[in-house]
């Protein structure tokens, strides 16, 4: 999982207790932490679209995808307490969910990284090279 409830309330102390999320505070350290899982988890599943092995370990890339998953995470956090850019007159109106909004920011993300993840050090997946080859007979 990428992340920390930890860096989550560094980022929104406004609804933390004293800083850190609790089992008391709104949102929980419950509510939190599934969020991280579930952005960690599809954030994971673009990784892998793109031929990456996941989770990512390589300790030069983790930073970034915590920071990322984070800040999705802190924007969840907001729109649980009817605040923040998921939770504007105009996002509302467009009838699309902060999920397929958060997936949609992913996706793009991993595409415009995916030259320079590589490059660190992170691996992709080795693939049989037969594997997607179409055969058909000439008649």
């Amino acid at each position: 999982m990428y992340g920390s409830a930890e860096g989550v309330a560094a980022l929104s102390k406004m609804w933390t207790d004293d800083g850190s999320y609790t089992t008391a505070s709104k949102p929980s350290l419950a509510d939190v932490e599934k969020w991280l899982g579930e952005i960690s988890a599809t954030l994971d599943t673009h990784l892998a679209n793109e031929g990456f092995k996941t989770p990512i370990t390589v300790p030069e890339v983790t930073p970034e995808l915590d920071i990322l998953v984070n800040g999705i995470v802190k924007d969840l956090v907001d729109y649980s307490r009817a605040s923040g850019r998921f939770f504007t007159e105009r996002r509302l109106d467009s009838g699309m969910s902060p999920y397929m909004i958060i997936d949609k920011e992913l996706a793009d993300w991993v595409t415009r990284r995916s030259i320079g993840l590589e490059s660190r050090g992170v691996l992709k997946v080795s693939t049989n090279p037969g594997q997607h080859v179409a055969t058909f007979d000439v008649l």
